[in-house]
């Protein structure tokens, strides 16, 4: 019995101690008061998961990116062409976490200069379908990739015009200026089978280095 009261003598001193210092006791076992670590929302961003909620037409406007910029493209030699300036557009629709499907369009118009016996104007038309990754590096960086395929149109003022095939490959680094618009610079390879400027189909290697702006997602 003597043993039971100075146990709780001493359990009661404890408690009394912080009466007179004013604190109080805690009521229930919770943790909805406790600091919330902040959500990085770059690398948690939403994914495209409300398919269910939208409309198809409500889903692509909602998760839609437009891009635009300039190539330089270096031609593999086979092809006769002088490197020259480029531009191109692209519209993309992201489709799963970090995962898009787009279209591009490019555009190129120069002349060919000495790379021909007799002076020439060159365009050349590309139209790639495919698909590509956004993974984030940092808040306000990300690496992406993509591939495509398409069809690609030369059309020459001495040379008979041409139709090729294409297949194209890319890598990026993009650096946020705004929440919604980024800078995006990489390196494009392509690889072209056609006859254009040349005696029988064969593959070609272009390489390009691209600068554009990403507007989106």
């Amino acid at each position: 019995m003597n043993r039971l009261a100075l146990f709780l003598a001493i359990l009661a001193c404890p408690a009394a101690a912080l009466a007179e210092d004013g604190a109080e006791l805690p009521t229930r076992m919770s943790l909805d008061d406790e600091p919330r670590e902040k959500q990085d929302v770059e690398n948690d961003r939403q994914h495209p998961d409300d398919w269910g909620t939208l409309t198809p037409m409500e889903f692509i406007y909602k998760h839609s990116e437009l891009e635009g910029g300039i190539m330089y493209t270096d031609f593999g030699s086979a092809l006769q062409l002088k490197s020259h300036m480029a531009f191109y557009v692209r519209y993309g629709v992201e489709i799963l976490p970090h995962v898009d499907v787009h279209v591009t369009y490019r555009y190129n118009a120069f002349g060919n200069g000495p790379t021909t016996p007799t002076s020439e104007d060159i365009q050349v038309d590309a139209l790639f379908f495919g698909a590509g990754v956004h993974i984030p590096l940092h808040p306000e960086f990300a690496f992406v990739a993509g591939g495509g395929i398409g069809p690609m149109w030369f059309s020459s003022t001495t040379a008979p015009n041409s139709l090729g095939f294409a297949v194209t490959g890319e890598a990026a680094l993009t650096a946020r200026l705004w929440e919604v618009l980024a800078l995006k610079a990489g390196l494009v390879l392509d690889g072209v089978n056609t006859d254009f400027h040349q005696t029988s189909n064969r593959w070609s290697v272009n390489l390009s280095y691209l600068v554009g702006l990403e507007f989106g997602m």
